[in-house]
């Protein structure tokens, strides 16, 4: 049985969590908007996270040869498969769970995506995962308004 892990509320800059799940290591422009978006919100899964990221700028920031930001399981995703992907890794652990091959407990599956991938070659993807209501996930898309992912 997949449960929906409830995460404490975060009420401000002092009330958030010291730990740090995407760290340095990242080759982002200074002042990129995205990492601290997927700083700010692997924070908020917590440690029982696993992030999928589709072809474009943050995956080809996030995965330089050796040198990774991620603390938490991070996979690359094709550009526009956001929502099968967050689909298929929430059925897996689902039935490695029912299995008794992994612990059944809560696990964030968060994909992160571009508008391009998400909102253009992935949306049928995306509106497809949304139909799969036994599979906790969630599928974030970053709009920087250029197709630029």
């Amino acid at each position: 049985m997949t449960t929906t892990n409830t995460l404490p509320l975060i009420r401000g800059v002092q009330n958030s969590p010291l730990e740090e799940y995407y760290t340095s290591g990242h080759r982002t422009c200074q002042g990129c908007e995205s990492a601290l978006t997927m700083k700010l919100m692997v924070k908020a899964a917590g440690p029982r996270s696993i992030v999928l990221g589709s072809t474009g700028c943050m995956y080809v920031a996030n995965t330089t040869y050796y040198s990774t930001p991620w603390v938490v399981p991070w996979m690359h995703t094709q550009l526009g498969s956001s929502g099968s992907a967050a689909t298929g890794t929430a059925a897996g652990l689902k039935a490695l769970m029912a299995k008794q091959k992994i612990k059944d407990e809560p696990i964030n599956v968060v994909s992160f995506c571009g508008d391009g991938g998400g909102v253009d070659m992935g949306l049928s993807a995306i509106s497809a995962s949304m139909t799969h209501l036994q599979y906790n996930h969630l599928v974030l898309c970053y709009d920087n308004e250029s197709y630029a992912n």
